[in-house]
């Protein structure tokens, strides 16, 4: 019997999610297209890389054909899971001699040609899929016609996923960069062609996974948030002018979405912060629709990369300071607002270390400029630094050089001191004392901490002193602040219950007055912490519970 595995190794690109909790659409559009070319349901499965490091990184069974998805063009750190390695592809290809694999994602671009059993597909992996069914198999881009079919029959793959029903899955909106000139190191230019999907096609896809059990999601799978569907008419400084009236009209949908309790968690991803710049009316119009309909604490990621102009002028970089503290400005006046102590639309800053023409003086640019945003009042929900990663075919492959040591050693200086000056200013100024956080997923532990996180874009750590059931659920009140994540308890407070390290954190306790409260327990009153406790917070105490 022809039986089909889908091989998740996880993706991580600078538009597209897949590190669990988050699902890649790529899955979900192989089993699409495996069911529209006539393969039973019950001939599929799907398997993580997660699964195949508990066996070896063998197959549970014998499979016809396996396809398998991976790579990381972002690579980053992450809490529960960790991304599949080229290395790791290697043992799963020589610990299953005899299966053909068809290797999609970027991954497939890192892999030697001629491997036995192995067939590389540096196009779109689902279209292989579709045709090697049919007996035709070939690497060639599939188009939205093809999708709109395979991203609703594909939704039901979601039931195999080990962590179901605890997923946010990523929504594709178009494929390609608007912008006339591109970032020397863009890797959507390569797709040449701007595709944009159907309103009515991405809602399709969202209420078949609805109807299977899903309720997070995030519009993330694209360039420019703000310019789908943009006619790309006219042009200001090669950026578009973009349309409101298609992303108001499909946000407004999935806001009646949201409302009803059909949609839990509704996050989006990037924009271009020179499409805010240059349009701030029509972009002011389309992120005011967005705050209106996204989950309170959402972050709209923009591709800043560097302060130095030097830097920006030799990577056609999209944004100077004076121009980004504008398009911050902005954002924050819409999305500032809080829901629940929490703000609901913020805008995040990726920067690059390793662009053509970067000197040691850049970084100490970049930190400048940081520390201007942050003396203004502006909020960062969150600061990225990575460094670059070079996409074969953009103009970065050929002129990026080595990275000198020093010129290494100053970027670990610089983003220590981001991190520790202004980052953990701007976490106690976005989630503050006596916050509540609803819906954690616990996923790690370390030590006598448990480690979680809520299933949505972006979401804080937060480290909780007390021990909780990996994969479950728990809301949480920040009691503190550590450089990059939060110190919280679980709301409400069982002060009866909780341990004594956990008591220390209390703002107003600490660890002398929790051994005497302690001795106390059970307490029976408010008054019984604050005979002992005067300087106990407000926020806390109304959380506290007997």
């Amino acid at each position: 019997m022809e039986m089909y595995c889908i091989l998740d190794c996880f993706v991580d690109e600078p538009a597209c999610f897949g590190v669990p909790p988050f699902l890649s659409p790529y899955p979900r559009y192989l089993y699409g297209a495996l069911v529209d070319a006539g393969v039973d349901s019950e001939k599929i499965r799907y398997s993580t890389i997660e699964t195949l490091r508990e066996n070896e990184y063998r197959l549970p069974e014998a499979f016809s054909q396996v396809f398998l998805i991976g790579g990381a063009v972002v690579p980053g750190k992450y809490l529960g899971s960790r991304i599949g390695t080229l290395r790791e592809v290697e043992r799963i290809i020589a610990n299953n001699s005899g299966t053909g694999f068809a290797i999609g994602g970027l991954i497939s671009h890192l892999i030697p040609d001629g491997l036995p059993g192995v067939t590389l597909v540096r196009a779109d992996i689902e279209k292989f899929a579709f045709h090697t069914v049919r007996g035709d198999p070939h690497d060639m881009r599939r188009d939205y016609r093809e999708l709109s079919r395979w991203a609703v029959q594909g939704a039901a793959v979601v039931r195999q996923h080990p962590s179901f029903p605890n997923l946010i899955c990523e929504i594709e909106t178009y494929r390609g960069c608007p912008r006339k000139t591109h970032c020397s190191f863009c890797s959507e230019y390569l797709f040449r062609e701007i595709t944009f999907r159907d309103g009515q096609d991405i809602i399709d896809e969202i209420e078949a996974l609805i109807e299977k059990g899903i309720r997070r999601f995030r519009i993330g799978r694209q360039a420019d948030i703000l310019q789908y569907q943009t006619p790309r008419r006219k042009f200001k400084k090669g950026f578009p002018q973009p349309d409101p009236k298609p992303i108001i009209e499909l946000f407004s949908a999935l806001r009646e979405k949201r409302l009803r309790g059909e949609i839990a968690v509704l996050n989006i991803d990037n924009a271009n912060p020179g499409t805010i710049y240059h349009f701030p009316d029509e972009s002011s119009r389309i992120l005011e629709a967005i705050a209106d309909a996204v989950t309170p604490g959402d972050t709209i990621a923009l591709g800043v990369e560097s302060f130095d102009t030097a830097v920006i002028a030799q990577n056609n970089l999209k944004v100077n300071r004076d121009e980004l503290i504008a398009v911050l400005t902005l954002i924050n006046r819409i999305g500032g607002k809080r829901v629940n102590d929490i703000p609901v639309l913020l805008p995040g800053i990726n920067l690059i270390h390793g662009l053509i023409g970067e000197t040691a003086n850049t970084f100490k640019i970049n930190y400048e400029s940081l520390l201007d945003i942050r003396d203004r009042g502006l909020l960062v929900k969150r600061i990225n630094i990575r460094k670059i990663l070079i996409f074969p075919g953009t103009r970065a492959a050929g002129e990026v050089k080595r990275i000198s040591e020093s010129v290494r050693k100053r970027y670990d200086f610089f983003r220590e001191k981001i991190r520790k000056e202004i980052e953990h200013d701007m976490l106690t100024r976005i989630y503050p004392t006596g916050a509540i956080l609803r819906d954690l997923l616990v996923l790690e532990h370390r030590f006598d901490y448990s480690y979680a996180k809520q299933i949505a874009s972006y979401s804080i750590t937060a480290k909780i002193p007390v021990p909780l059931p990996l994969q479950s659920l728990c809301d949480v009140i920040v009691t503190g602040h550590r450089e990059r994540s939060l110190i919280a308890l679980p709301y409400p407070i069982a002060i009866n219950a909780i341990p004594q390290k956990a008591m220390e954190h209390i703002p107003g306790i600490g660890r002398k007055l929790a051994s005497r409260l302690i001795v106390e327990r059970p307490l029976q009153k408010r008054e019984d912490i604050t005979d002992i406790a005067p300087h106990l917070d407000r926020k806390i105490s109304d959380a506290i519970r007997f």
